[in-house]
């Protein structure tokens, strides 16, 4: 066997023993390799609660207003006992899930608010207003008025808070998404 092929042979098998070793190791410790390049999940939405713990959901469109309880195999009804549809439990789920995801864009404090109506941001007739529950306890309230200028977000008002948010527009347009497969009917 030539030199050069020898070498290269027991570097080959060097490594693949060091990489063994390393193996039995992490086995014995029990610690996983930690992944630098993943970033860890934090959620930076409106809602600090975990989307599974929502119960209820009080939703209103126009004049047209449903109740949605979660059920207990994880689906949704409606208040009256008619289960949504499998692609409806997945909108709802969804729309809950920005809630607690889904950062808003910009949050306007009510001194750069000073001199608008809500009018000038949609808000005196909401196109979408949603209650949330845990339990019978009330989470969060929200209301959806008009998308902005470049109609790439949408304006949106917390129950109890003064500041208006500016958040992407598919967070309201899941909502809205729901409405309309839940209030059409």
């Amino acid at each position: 066997m030539a030199p050069a092929l020898k070498n290269r042979t027991l570097w080959t098998a060097l490594a693949a023993a060091a990489a063994f070793a390393f193996l039995v190791a992490m086995v014995i410790s029990g610690a996983l390799p930690e992944q630098r390049q993943l970033v860890k999940f934090e959620a930076k939405g409106v809602m600090k609660l975990e989307p599974d713990r929502i119960s209820r959901v009080e939703l209103q469109q126009n004049e047209r207003k449903t109740v949605l309880l979660r059920t207990p195999d994880g689906g949704w009804a409606t208040q009256g006992g008619n289960a949504l549809s499998a692609e409806m439990v997945k909108k709802l789920s969804l729309a809950v899930q920005f809630m607690n995801t889904a950062g808003p864009i910009r949050v306007m404090e009510p001194e750069e608010l000073a001199g608008t109506k809500p009018r000038d941001f949609g808000l005196d007739q909401p196109r979408l207003t949603f209650k949330l529950f845990a339990d019978e306890k009330p989470v969060l309230g929200a209301r959806f008025g008009a998308h902005n200028s470049e109609g790439m977000a949408q304006y949106m008002m917390l129950d109890g808070h003064n500041e208006l948010f500016l958040m992407s527009r598919f967070v309201g347009g899941e909502w809205e998404s729901v409405a309309g497969g839940v209030l059409a009917k």
